[in-house]
């Protein structure tokens, strides 16, 4: 029996030593090791703010219209372009207006002339009861001392009552005709204005946001042609609910979402006026001229209403996959995994985190390709920041 237990040890031992022999290797799993820099979640006060939803709109915008009857003959502007005020917009068929020009410059001329005339005439009738009135003088003195006959002195009186009616005769004349060329005058202007109507020209220097007329069309008045809008100051307006409306006042700070870019400004107007359907006000708000926005953009007004507590972690450091957002968070063991958070309102370039993680974790701040969950995190040289 001895011999047999010597044998089942001897053979064990050859057996562990072949084992040794044959080289048989383990594997040795390592932690795939990423640098980048982390940030410890702090608490804070964060403004409470109320969201509408606003348009962004130029704030000058003309809508010009025909004022005259006529097809169009040319546009000279397409959608998008941009113009200086008084620069020729469109053409309208102005043979109309030229006839009316015409016929009431030919009336004006007529009437100058006509005056020009009147007036010589009241040139002549004062000479002539000048003459009048020093002739009756001179037989006047020579009655006095009887060397005329009364008679005499009765024609030369005739003679000066007649001289002066002519003198007011013409002098009617001449004023009837003055009257007559203020009356042409105006009527030259307002055929001249009315012709002026057959070239639109833009009020305002700015873009050309709409062109509803092409050549050939039939132009009346009170016809939309083009819409031009001032390009260099925008505002944003927005509804608000009665009681919101009563805690905004022009000059608070709002922030604007909707571009690449937070965008902070201030209310410019808060219209009085309460629509009575929808119980709520129109708000106006003044753009920055480098928001970056464009007219009719969606964009998003937070309103500050108060202040509270909470936490917020910067915008990069959110994953998003369909409507589940996550962060990174690094644990003393330095490993990157990925947590499941609630996301509040943003907060400029941050966003607020309602649940998910607490104040005194760290998280990475910056989410790339080489951060995944699993991945040891090395903070880089220099980089100020820690592992809780």
């Amino acid at each position: 029996m001895k011999s047999i237990l010597s044998f089942d040890r001897r053979a064990f031992a050859a057996a562990a030593i072949l084992v040794a022999s044959c080289g048989v290797e383990t594997t040795r799993v390592t932690t795939p090791t990423v640098t980048a820099p982390v940030e410890v979640v702090r608490s804070g006060v964060l403004p409470e703010s109320r969201i509408t939803a606003g348009t962004v709109r130029s704030a000058t915008v003309s809508p010009i219209a025909s004022r005259v009857m006529g097809n169009v003959t040319r546009v000279l502007v397409t959608e998008g372009q941009h113009v200086r005020a008084g620069d020729l917009l469109v053409e309208i068929d102005d043979r109309e207006g030229r006839a009316r020009t015409e016929q009431a410059t030919a009336g004006s001329t007529e009437v100058d002339e006509a005056i020009a005339g009147a007036t010589a005439a009241v040139s002549g009738a004062e000479a002539n009861a000048a003459l009048a009135e020093a002739t009756y003088k001179r037989y006047a003195a020579l009655r006095a001392r009887a060397s005329v006959s009364a008679q005499e002195l009765d024609e030369v009186a005739a003679r000066k009552a007649g001289a002066g009616a002519q003198l007011d005769q013409a002098k009617r004349g001449r004023d009837a005709l003055v009257a007559r060329r203020s009356q042409a005058h105006a009527g030259l202007s307002v055929a001249e204005t009315f012709l002026s109507y057959s070239r639109v020209r833009s009020p305002i220097s700015g873009i050309v946001t709409a062109r509803m007329v092409d050549p050939g069309a039939q132009a009346a008045p009170g016809m939309p042609l083009v819409t031009v809008e001032d390009d260099s100051q925008y505002r944003v307006e927005t509804t608000v609910d009665e009681e919101l409306a009563g805690s905004i006042h022009a000059g608070d700070a709002v922030t604007i979402e909707g571009a690449a870019r937070p965008v902070t400004a201030r209310v410019t107007n808060v219209v009085p006026a309460v629509d009575p359907g929808t119980r709520s006000a129109l708000v106006k708000i003044d753009l920055p001229r480098d928001s970056g926005l464009r007219s009719g953009a969606f964009v998003r007004v937070a309103f500050t209403v108060g202040s509270r507590n909470g936490i917020t972690v910067p915008a990069t450091a959110i994953t998003q996959r369909g409507q589940l957002a996550s962060v990174f968070v690094v644990g003393k063991d330095e490993i990157a995994r990925m947590r499941l958070v609630t996301l509040g309102d943003p907060q400029g370039l941050r966003i607020e985190v309602l649940s998910g993680i607490d104040p005194g974790e760290t998280i990475v701040p910056r989410v790339t390709n080489e951060i995944r969950d699993g991945v040891k995190v090395v903070i880089p040289r220099g980089v100020a920041g820690g592992l809780s």
